[in-house]
């Protein structure tokens, strides 16, 4: 597991400095008071950086080759996450984004252990308007409206 671990975070390192360069040159913008293009990619960079760097250390640290077995029902979940994103990111341009992140937070809410389904629906409906809320309002993201084409702005 150290071997790994130490290779991983190589190899996400290597990514994360590459995807910074890349972020690097995005042009700026001209509107005052608004986050620019590279905003959130340098985000993303700052995190794939911070996070490698963590499993980095925690490699090197190890002293030991631990391994841990692999619970069947962990890679059956790993799956049905994985498929639950695919359909989520097929679905998003045809329902747009009011419609489509609320099956796929409900499922992740069952996936992980919440089966009352009134705080299922009701936090699927809060991430969603949240999530709304903030990209549209805070951050003045324009989202796919698929369905609700002329019905939500």
């Amino acid at each position: 597991m150290r071997q790994k671990n130490i290779t991983a975070a190589l190899v996400l390192i290597a990514f994360g400095v590459f995807y910074g360069v890349l972020t690097a040159y995005l042009p700026d913008r001209s509107l005052p008071n608004t986050p620019g293009p590279a905003f959130f990619p340098w985000i993303s960079t700052s995190l794939i950086l911070v996070l490698s760097l963590w499993l980095l250390i925690r490699g090197l640290r190890q002293t030991s080759e631990e391994t841990v077995p692999l619970d069947p029902s962990l890679r059956r979940n790993t799956v049905f996450v994985l498929a639950a994103f695919v359909v989520y990111l097929a679905a998003m341009p045809l329902l747009g984004f009011v419609l489509a992140p609320a099956p796929f937070f409900a499922a992740m809410m069952v996936l992980f252990g919440e089966r009352r389904p009134f705080w299922v629906a009701c936090g699927a409906a809060g991430a969603t308007a949240l999530l709304y809320i903030l990209f549209r309002h805070g951050f003045s993201v324009l989202l796919p409206q698929g369905l609700l084409r002329g019905i939500v702005a």
